[in-house]
């Protein structure tokens, strides 16, 4: 099952709790003189957390020039309340640095690729 596309790259699928696709509040929380606290929302966006053993130069560095590019790139995404795929801009909010794992063939495979992707614009 495709669980994530970032940029036209098909990722592996991932399991053992290493993909979630949530939604999150934005808003803001004031505190009033009576004193109670109020959250004022202003929508809801999409956090993508995923993460992999190991995976092949072939897919590890185009996904890494995506995600370390600073701009925002389109993801098709599984989302935790259906089974189609949905596709919006994200940023990328977190990343862990892959370490080498071996080589097979004359071809680097790289470790512990993790990262947590944020929707760039708030839906109701």
């Amino acid at each position: 099952m495709t669980q994530l596309i970032i940029n036209g790259l098909v990722l592996p699928e991932t399991s053992r709790d290493r993909y979630s696709c949530y939604e999150q509040d934005i808003g803001t929380q004031l505190e009033m003189i009576s004193p109670r606290l109020v959250t004022e929302l202003r929508g809801k966006v999409q956090i993508i957390s995923w993460s992999y053993d190991y995976l092949g130069d072939e897919l590890c560095r185009p996904l890494l020039n995506v995600l370390r590019s600073g701009g925002s790139f389109p993801v098709s995404y599984l989302p935790d309340t259906g089974d189609t795929l949905v596709t919006s801009r994200f940023l990328k909010t977190q990343l862990t640095n892959p370490t080498f794992a071996f080589s097979r063939n004359g071809k680097a495979y790289w470790h512990n690729i993790a990262f947590t992707l944020r929707e760039v614009s708030a839906h109701a």
